[in-house]
């Protein structure tokens, strides 16, 4: 983690040297670990910078554009057998590059839309990183990585809606519609939530500019999603060149609670999530993973 920090941090410092609009860095890491698990969706590190690109003049409507790159790590519950018998999920990696664009009308309501290119498979560099987090930090063997889906180039195009509902000082409701069509998912949602405290809460979930005084938040909510097409699970749309694959449960619903603090230049934040089956063939009917994120505003 130090060394992604300092990567961050420096990073974020060549930015801010003649920046002409508000920039920010952050750097966001799924991970089951915290709860002593290692299985379906693992991990995932994303580092992300974006900017505010146009506003009128001191007013709405504003302009952002984000930049993230991402991996995603997933795995079975028993990752030292090669015996597929034994698995309840395939062996899964993502690495991808997404350019969003997010307009804001007013500071209760937003929009967006992005596209995420990127690679499965050995490409995804998956296997490598989770090894060498296991053999160098934890002291764990080799995950086996039998019978892995492939590698493949995906497209993902992305939309998404987030609006925020004041109810008293320092309570609010926030809900979101999202969907995914692409190659790797295809999928519609939506999740809802209430935040209490004086943080924006589009600001966290979203984008991290949104937020620039000091405050806290406490958020509770939950996620629902369809999932028409889950190449993770499910391989391929066009082929069955995968060498394990299994049916995907459509239906995915989430809990989620997370706390933020605000500072003039730093943004910590933490969301628990507790997310349904992926398939039947899972051996936990929930799995659980925390998100931390640390956000440098310039």
């Amino acid at each position: 983690m130090r060394p992604i920090f300092l990567l961050m941090l420096t990073i974020g410092i060549l930015l801010s040297k003649g920046a002409s609009a508000q920039q920010y860095l952050n750097l966001s890491v799924d991970n089951d670990l915290y709860f002593g698990l290692d299985r379906y969706y693992s991990s995932g590190i994303f580092v992300s910078t974006g900017k505010l690109k146009h506003e009128k003049e001191g007013a709405f409507p504003k302009k952002y554009v984000h930049w993230t790159l991402g991996q995603e790590i997933y795995t079975p519950k028993k990752r030292y057998t090669q015996d597929e018998r034994q698995f309840d999920y395939p062996y899964g990696g993502w690495l991808f590059l997404e350019r969003a664009i997010e307009h804001y009308k007013s500071s209760f309501s937003s929009w967006g839309i992005s596209l995420k290119i990127g690679m499965t498979g050995k490409a995804s560099l998956a296997p490598f990183f989770q090894n060498l987090y296991h053999e160098k930090v934890l002291g764990l063997p080799d995950v086996t990585w039998a019978q892995a889906l492939p590698q493949r180039f995906h497209l993902n195009l992305n939309g998404m809606h987030r609006k925020r509902l004041p109810i008293v000082d320092g309570l609010a409701l926030m809900y979101e519609l999202f969907g995914n069509l692409g190659t790797q998912r295809m999928a519609l949602g939506g999740r809802l939530g209430f935040l209490l405290g004086n943080a924006q809460v589009l600001s966290f979930l979203g984008n991290p500019l949104e937020m620039q005084s000091k405050g806290f938040g406490v958020y509770c909510g939950t996620r629902q999603e369809y999932r028409f097409h889950d190449y993770m699970i499910s391989g391929s749309l066009f082929n069955n060149d995968a060498p394990f694959v299994l049916t995907s449960i459509p239906y995915k619903n989430s809990l989620e609670a997370g706390l933020a603090f605000y500072g003039k230049k730093w943004r910590a934040l933490t969301l628990w999530n507790s997310v349904s089956k992926d398939n039947e063939r899972q051996v936990s009917p929930r799995h659980y993973y925390l998100n931390i994120s640390i956000t440098r505003l310039f």
